[in-house]
């Protein structure tokens, strides 16, 4: 097996995964295959052991290969066929970064309007609960876990379990991306999140409003101003 080696990045064990995925699915690995030892593929990816061991950790952690005592990692499942992760370093990897954020929006968006027309008078209070623990926790890490929470909430609210779970999962990969737009000066900071918190009244009311059109314009707002806010440039078609 020939790798290229690779540049030098703050998200090399992303890049590794990425390769040793992209060698299971043109099949040059295949099941049951052993993968070559840490110190050759940190030889072939010009990486540090270090490097290969976290990569290798991931693989394990998706199902993609399993390690055996001893002997070392095999495949044992199609990389082709994909497990839910987002990889942890995305916000190092712009594009990977903005490519979440328009699932997110995708999802979210429709969410907010399904919550308007179905959510119940109990999911509805949810939503209302989260926004105050927003206004009172606006600041530090309990205001972050609030901003979740409030997603969270209008994503139960849309009435199917499968929805609420993956926007719970991805919202939880955002957290990151809140916490990048708290890391600037004071004054700055504070209006950022004013102007955030009125995002997410705007949603709110219109939930509660039961206007499903305003409520995904007001989702896909909020969604497109938060990927400017680290720097990214997202159009959300409805």
């Amino acid at each position: 097996m020939k790798l290229d080696t690779l540049d030098r990045r703050p998200y090399l064990p992303s890049r590794v995964v990425q390769a040793i995925q992209r060698e299971i699915i043109e099949g040059r690995l295949k099941l049951g295959d052993r993968l070559p030892g840490e110190q050759v593929l940190a030889g072939s990816f010009g990486v540090s052991r270090n490097v290969i061991r976290e990569a290798i950790a991931r693989l394990r952690s998706d199902g993609v290969v399993e390690s055996r005592q001893g002997v070392g990692a095999f495949v044992v499942r199609d990389a082709a066929i994909p497990s839910l992760h987002i990889d942890p370093e995305i916000i190092n990897d712009r594009a990977l970064f903005n490519d979440v954020f328009e699932l997110r929006g995708m999802l979210e968006t429709r969410a907010a309007g399904l919550a308007a027309k179905r959510g119940s008078p109990q999911q509805h209070a949810a939503i209302t609960i989260a926004l105050d623990h927003m206004r009172k926790e606006w600041n530090g890490d309990l205001g972050v876990d609030a901003d979740l929470e409030f997603h969270r909430a209008v994503a139960s609210a849309t009435g199917n379990d499968y929805i609420a779970k993956v926007v719970s999962f991805v919202s939880e990969h955002m957290r990151e991306s809140i916490f990048a737009t708290r890391r600037r000066p004071g004054a700055e900071v504070e209006a950022i999140i004013r102007i955030t918190i009125a995002e997410h009244e705007k949603i709110h009311d219109a939930i509660l409003g039961q206007s499903p059109a305003e409520a995904r314009e007001a989702m896909a707002r909020h969604i497109m101003n938060a990927a400017a806010r680290v720097g990214l440039t997202l159009v959300l078609d409805e």
